[in-house]
Parts: structure tokens; C-alpha cells; sequence
């Protein structure tokens, strides 16, 4: 943890990442979907692709932030942009209609 955050500290985003997903899936450190949502949010703005698909999950389900289903499809558009096929799928899955919903995904459907 402590090398992921001085990592991250120093503009790394894959430790941005790294920190994130530890801290989404609770296994090696307690779990705190409040954090692990700022360190995504931290990647993605650095470009990590795979930050931008796990944020936009947490932003669509509510997950340790508000849920912000604008959000979530924007940030979901962006990796779309960048080659990713999960999130050209689940920015189609929301540009149906502005009240669509889909169910919440498992965590195992998360990008590690």
C-alpha cells in the first residue's frame, strides 16, 4: 500500500490503479469504496483506461461515491474512445434511454 501511494504521489497511474483496486476488493487491506473511487478517479484522469471502466461502474451503481448515471456513461465514453470493448458495451447499455438501468455487476466482472 505504502509504495502504491508514493507511487501514485508521484504521477504513476497504474499505482493509482493498483491502489484502487486493493482498496475496491478488500481482500489484502479493508475495504473502502469511498478511496478506491478517488484513486480510480486519479488514474483515470491520468489516462488509465482500465480506471476509467471500474469508475464508471462505481459511478453507475452508487459505490462508495453518489451514483451519477451521466457521469458513469461519460467516463464510459472515454475508454470507449480509447479501444475498450467493456466500455463501447456498457455506454451502449446506457445511452438506450436516460432511465435505463442495468443491474449492478459483481465485482468479479471488474477489471484487475
Amino acid at each position: 500500500m505504502e509504495w502504491f501511494e508514493r507511487a501514485s504521489l508521484a504521477g504513476d497511474d497504474v499505482a493509482a490503479f493498483n491502489l484502487a483496486v486493493l482498496l475496491d476488493e478488500g481482500k489484502l487491506v479493508p475495504e473502502d469504496n469511498g478511496k478506491a473511487a478517488k484513486f480510480y478517479r486519479l488514474a483515470a484522469e491520468r489516462g488509465n483506461v482500465d480506471a476509467m471502466v471500474n469508475l464508471g461502474l462505481m459511478l453507475e451503481n452508487g459505490e462508495g461515491i453518489k451514483q451519477d448515471v451521466p457521469a458513469a456513461r461519460e467516463i464510459f465514453r472515454k475508454a470507449a474512445n480509447e479501444g475498450d470493448a467493456f466500455a463501447g458495451q456498457k455506454l451502449a447499455e446506457l445511452s438506450v434511454s436516460d432511465g435505463f438501468e442495468t443491474a449492478m455487476l459483481p465485482k468479479a466482472s471488474r477489471i484487475k
